[in-house]
């Protein structure tokens, strides 16, 4: 099987038109989470990849969209696919192996380039899998199962009732598990979390992410400061370059350190292990690709630690996920995203099932994802603006990638 042609297609829907005007947009939306409080989020951005092999077979992938995914469009079009045109696909991470070594050697080990190929590696295990006429779970090795789940996020609210509310919406929704942003101020943070489980009880899962907000000194007084609350785990309480402080955080705390979202490949995550300082891995497939997932969980199983993917992206990123899940050793749990983003739930003809705290999946082949392109094709970028009067119009462009 050779590779025909690879193309990335750059997608965005703004906050403002999801809900009719920049000025009805809640503030929580546009900075639900600590990196965000400075430079808030404008919309949902989505770099979505086909790949299609000589025989006509066709897959698709998605790489990271945030913060603008125009870039890596770019990347993939101009740079990396000319290279993969005719190449033998036999196993993705082997045909990316050049890619990834030449970035890598470059010293683009993390962002747009390894995120470019996480993408193309998703889109290649879809055609794989696809050809093969199997679900991408059963050709990892797994099988179709529920996928269970924790919700997020309770995003940035201004008063702590309003985190237990939202957390009580949750419950009622089925969910078992969720997870609140914090990041405010270690007292603050200490209040909404004792507010949301107040509001849940004992017996629901509360996971807090911190997006990196805190310098080791807060991050080790907030550690201290939760105890008692029944804390499923503290997400990334400092920055992702500083694995020996996030260990010296993990000697104070009492509830397990979870971090990887932010990390692109393997040597990362196994520097992680080594100073001692996570007990759950989150990578996230469109950064890591379904290769990458595969061998984390594998990683994971060996030292013991517990895989719970980062769950963000379109329908593509969010189906793949959940199919290497159901495969992927020492999973545990996923992420299921609900901030409004049409490019997970209106662009798949068929969204995946979500259901009292699980994750349903089809049995149809490769991660099952079909897109409806003529839906997809409204949310094109334009010549990289990203003004709503540019969103629109990209049917011709659609066409000529799905075409190949």
């Amino acid at each position: 099987m050779r590779i025909k042609s690879v193309r990335a297609i750059p997608l965005y829907v703004s906050f403002a038109r999801i809900w009719g005007g920049a000025d009805k947009v809640p503030a929580s939306v546009l900075r639900p989470a600590a990196h965000f409080r400075r430079i808030p989020r404008s919309g949902q951005f989505s770099t979505i990849i086909v790949a299609e092999e000589e025989g006509g077979v066709t897959g698709t992938g998605e790489a990271f969209g945030l913060p603008y995914s125009p870039v890596t469009t770019a990347l993939i079009n101009n740079l990396i696919a000319p290279i993969l045109k005719g190449r033998e696909l036999d196993h993705p991470a082997e045909c990316l192996a050049d890619l990834y070594n030449y970035f890598m050697s470059m010293g683009h080990t993390r962002g747009f380039a390894m995120e470019a190929l996480g993408g193309i590696d998703i889109a290649l295990w879809d055609l794989k899998a696809r050809a093969a006429g199997e679900p991408l779970a059963v050709h990892l090795g797994g099988k179709i199962e529920p996928v269970p789940l924790y919700v997020s996020p309770i995003p940035f609210l201004e008063r702590e009732e309003e985190s237990a509310q939202r957390a009580r919406d949750f419950v009622t929704d089925g969910y078992r598990a969720l997870k609140l942003k914090i990041g405010r101020t270690v007292a603050q943070d200490i209040a909404h979390t004792a507010a949301v489980r107040a509001a849940v009880g004992p017996d629901i899962q509360v996971m807090l992410d911190v997006n990196c907000s805190y310098e080791l000194g807060e991050a080790i007084e907030l550690a201290r400061g939760l105890e008692g609350l029944g804390v499923a785990w503290l997400e990334e309480p400092i920055k992702p370059e500083r694995p020996h402080d996030l260990a010296r955080i993990r000697e104070v705390a009492t509830m397990p350190i979870a971090t990887g979202e932010n990390d692109y490949v393997l040597a990362s995550f196994e520097e992680l292990v080594r100073c001692d300082a996570v007990d759950i891995l989150q990578p996230n497939i469109t950064r890591v690709g379904v290769s990458g997932m595969m061998a984390i969980g594998e990683f994971c199983a060996k030292h013991g630690l517990a895989l719970a993917p980062h769950g963000v992206g379109s329908g593509i990123g969010v189906a793949a996920s959940v199919h290497a899940c159901c495969a992927a050793k020492g999973f545990q749990i996923y992420e299921a995203n609900r901030l409004p983003n049409p490019l997970r739930d209106d662009i798949p003809v068929h969204p995946i099932d979500i259901r009292d705290g699980f994750a349903f999946l089809s049995d149809r082949p490769g991660h099952g994802c079909e897109i409806d392109w003529e839906r997809a094709a409204t949310y094109e970028i334009s010549d990289g603006d990203i003004s709503d009067g540019a969103i629109a119009g990209g049917q011709e462009s659609m066409n000529a990638a799905v075409a190949g």
